[in-house]
């Protein structure tokens, strides 16, 4: 009796495995899309005031079988996203939401992405002309990704969501170090003096960058009037050195200052490719506080640094920029 039970158990273990090799065949695969990055993020463009600037956004599909035939991937703007974000980041301080980016400062050319069989990354392209955005604010372009036939979006940790936070850069923009940029009272230096970590400069045109004076903060609701607008003027013809022009768009801050700029490179001693861009504004200027019933004037004085890297073997527009 027990050999009879033991060969129907051993017969039934069998066909169950057999069952199980074949399972496979008969299961339809859906294959879900995603972006390859998600949620905000930011995307650095070498700043073009007269022409557009081309950017690729990669699409990804995933699944356990590759596609084996076309599909068409739906992209849609996804203004809903930007609104419940930026509420619950910043509840009722609307002066930091995001900002949707217009129309007028973009264009795609299709927003349907189309996956050759076989293929699991393509590209949408976006084509921004950014000539006159004002960096004082931060500007978002939401997209997702689509229900569409034969794929589905990729719900797992929003990756159907992608909010490109657009940061145009020239030459001189980026994240600047100013612990050597001494902020006092003007009135009495002797008082004590302090600096900022970093000092974030934002792109104005091809020439000039923007940042806040003294210690105004980026997040202060106030902090449109403290814009200093730095112009750079090379000494000459490809130089690495000239006049810094200092001046605020806000006369009621009574701004006054001056500046000159130093460029030097240097290569990188373990990666051959990569080139060290160091850029030093050296600077003087005072501003009035204007957050007091009497306005009281600031005195900063020193220098800003601003390293950024470069790989030599890249074109400039593909350059990977980060602050």
């Amino acid at each position: 009796m027990k050999k009879i039970y033991y060969y129907v158990m051993t017969l039934v273990t069998v066909l169950s495995l057999a069952a199980c090799n074949d399972e496979w065949k008969d299961e339809l695969f859906m294959h879900s899309v995603s972006f390859a990055k998600n949620g905000v993020y930011d995307i650095h463009m070498r700043y073009n005031k007269e022409g557009k600037v081309s950017y690729q956004l990669p699409v990804l599909v995933s699944g356990s079988t590759e596609i084996d035939k076309a599909i068409d991937v739906r992209v849609g703007l996804d203004t809903d996203t930007l609104d419940v974000m930026n509420y619950e980041r910043f509840r009722d301080r609307k002066d930091l939401y995001f900002r949707l980016l217009d129309e007028k400062y973009y264009d795609i050319p299709s927003m349907t992405v189309n996956f050759p069989a076989g293929s699991n990354k393509e590209l949408l392209d976006i084509d921004f002309k950014l000539g006159d955005l004002d960096m004082s604010e931060k500007y978002v372009l939401p997209l997702t990704i689509e229900e569409g036939p034969g794929y589905v979006p990729n719900y797992r940790k929003q990756y159907r969501k992608a909010l490109l936070n657009v940061l145009p850069f020239n030459d001189y923009s980026g994240s600047y170090s100013a612990t050597n940029a001494m902020i006092s009272a003007a009135d009495d230096p002797g008082a004590g003096e302090f600096s900022m970590d970093t000092r974030n400069a934002f792109v104005v045109d091809d020439h000039s960058i923007f940042f806040y004076a003294g210690a105004i903060d980026e997040e202060l609701q106030s902090r449109g009037k403290y814009k200093v607008v730095a112009e750079f003027i090379p000494s000459g013809e490809a130089s690495t050195d000239g006049i810094v022009k200092l001046s605020s768009p806000n006369p009621d801050i009574h701004f006054e200052g001056e500046g000159t700029f130093l460029i030097s490179t240097e290569m990188d001693q373990v990666l051959p490719y990569l080139e060290h861009r160091y850029v030093t504004i050296l600077m003087e200027y005072e501003y009035d506080d204007l957050s007091t019933i009497t306005p009281f004037r600031y005195k900063v004085q020193g220098s800003m640094v601003m390293e950024r890297k470069r790989n030599i073997l890249m074109p400039d527009e593909d350059q990977a920029i980060e602050w």
